[in-house]
Order: structure tokens, then C-alpha cells, then sequence
């Protein structure tokens, strides 16, 4: 949706901004004619990209009061991030797509390699209003900040414990009202495929309300925005058969954090020798 938006936007103001220049493009004698074409390009592209902030600040402000698990705010953030990965030309190769559940009845976790790795993954998702547990600092981000509240995301700060333990049973409030939540048991980016160690107590998002996990491996995601600029990168996400509560409730959190840590691993090390 507002990736057609874009570029109709872009096309727009390409035409105006080429009215007003005096461009002929039935003329390219001029070496001046192809600097203001790429002036006319970069303009219109920056106009077109503040066009759609625009548009995603004001519709935010008409869709506050909205449930958590509104459809359409769901789907509108997940339009929001797909342009968001075509411009960085992020691509994404997805494998296991039939571990993820039909219901909402699940808890989804994953290591944690940069700062964009919800952006990456919200996207697919696509038929679930997914939350996750964010960095505070995003909930005041210009924008982007007041939807990450509207979808029912709960801030951690970096600090305290004590603050960390109030997200979880925030978060497993919303998982009780129906909601599917994502959480980084590493706590902070790996910034690359090693994984750092896991916090035990993140597994409680699960525990308390005896939900499945839904375990994830991201892969390559530190390798974005490394190399050349506006070339292609790939990034790979595998999600792993359910792992249901009947079958890890005989586990203490220590116990699950060190069996989901290995399960993560050993794709990570797949990716890894297929390389």
C-alpha cells in the first residue's frame, strides 16, 4: 500500500518539480539538463519520503484509542516497514513459515543482532497483531514513537531489574488479552550471528502464562548497512516448530533459556556452513 503511494508521490513531484525547472526532456544537448533531472530526482525523493511521514503522522493521530489488536493499525505499520525495507533494500528470506501458529496463541523469541530487527520481522507476521518488548527510548521517537504505543508494544528500560520485571507482566497482560508477543532474551544487540548470553528471566513472558514459543534464528542482520551504499542486502529469519508449554513446564527458566539458546545455535550454525 504505501509503497505504490511512494512512488505515485514520487512521480508527482517529479513532473511539478520538472514544470517548474523549465525542463525539456525532449532535449539533452545540455550537460545542465542531466543536473537538474538528478536535482529533480533527489528533490522529489525527499519530498515524497516527507509525504508519507505526513501521512503516517496524521493517521496516527486519528487511530489513538484503538485497540492493541486493530487490524488495520497492524497492517498499516506493516505497510509502513515493507517501504521501509524496499528503500534500504533490505531483502528478507523467510524459511519455516508453517511453524508460525494459525491463533495468537503464542510467544515469540529470537537472538537479537541490531536495531532493526522488528522492522524485519513484524512484516511477517502479516495475519498477527504481534507486540513486542522495545526500547523505552523508540516509544519518544518523532512519529514512529506514537505507533509503536498504538500496536500495544511495551517499553524496557536499560537500568533497573525491577523495571525490566514490570515489562514482562505488562507483557503478559497483553498476551492474555490476546495478543502474540516478541521478546530478545539477550536483553541488547549481538551486532553480529554470535549470540551473546541470554537472560533466563525473559522466559517468564512465556512461563507465567503457559504460552507456546515460537523460536526464531536471524541471521546476517549486522551485516546490513556494512558494504557499499543502496546495495542489495539479505537478511534470513528460520522459525522453529512450536515448542509447546506441555513440553518445556517441567523446566525452570535457567533450564528453557539454555535449551532455546542451543536450538537457536544450531541454525546459526547451518546458516553458517551453507555460506
Amino acid at each position: 500500500m504505501l509503497i505504490v503511494l511512494f512512488y505515485l508521490f514520487l512521480s508527482g513531484f517529479f513532473v511539478l518539480l520538472g514544470w517548474l525547472f523549465g525542463l525539456d526532456f525532449n532535449s539533452f544537448n545540455s550537460v545542465w539538463t542531466y543536473v537538474l533531472i538528478l536535482v529533480d530526482f533527489i528533490l522529489s525523493y525527499a519530498l515524497a519520503f516527507a509525504s508519507i511521514l505526513a501521512v503516517v503522522s496524521i493517521l496516527g493521530e486519528f487511530r489513538k484509542g484503538k485497540s492493541f489488536d486493530n487490524s488495520f493499525n497492524h497492517k498499516f505499520a506493516h505497510s509502513l516497514l515493507r517501504l521501509a525495507l524496499h528503500l534500504a533494500r533490505i531483502k528478507t528470506t523467510v524459511t519455516g513459515l508453517e511453524n508460525i501458529p494459525k491463533d495468537n496463541k503464542f510467544v515469540f523469541v529470537s537472538n537479537h543482532q541490531e536495531n532493526y530487527d522488528i522492522p524485519v520481522i513484524m512484516p511477517i507476521f502479516k495475519d498477527h497483531p504481534i507486540c513486542f518488548i522495545a526500547k523505552e527510548a523508540l516509544f519518544d521517537a518523532p512519529i514512529i514513537g506514537k505507533w509503536i504505543s498504538l500496536l500495544g508494544n511495551v517499553p524496557i528500560g536499560k537500568m533497573a531489574d525491577r523495571e525490566a520485571a514490570k515489562s514482562i507482566i505488562t507483557g503478559i497482560k497483553r498476551y492474555k488479552e490476546g495478543l502474540p508477543f516478541g521478546i530478545f532474551p539477550e536483553g541488547r544487540r549481538a551486532k553480529s550471528n554470535e549470540m551473546i548470553e541470554f537472560k533466563p528471566g525473559a522466559f517468564k513472558l512465556a512461563m507465567k502464562p503457559k504460552a507456546n514459543l515460537l523460536i526464531g534464528t536471524i541471521y546476517d542482520m549486522g551485516t546490513v548497512f556494512s558494504r557499499v551504499p543502496w546495495k542489495r542486502y539479505q537478511v534470513r529469519v528460520h522459525f522453529h516448530p512450536l515448542l509447546s508449554y506441555e513440553e518445556y513446564k517441567d523446566l525452570n527458566s535457567q533450564d528453557l533459556s539454555a535449551h532455546v539458546k542451543e536450538i537457536i545455535q544450531q541454525q546459526l550454525d547451518k546458516f553458517k556452513n551453507a555460506e
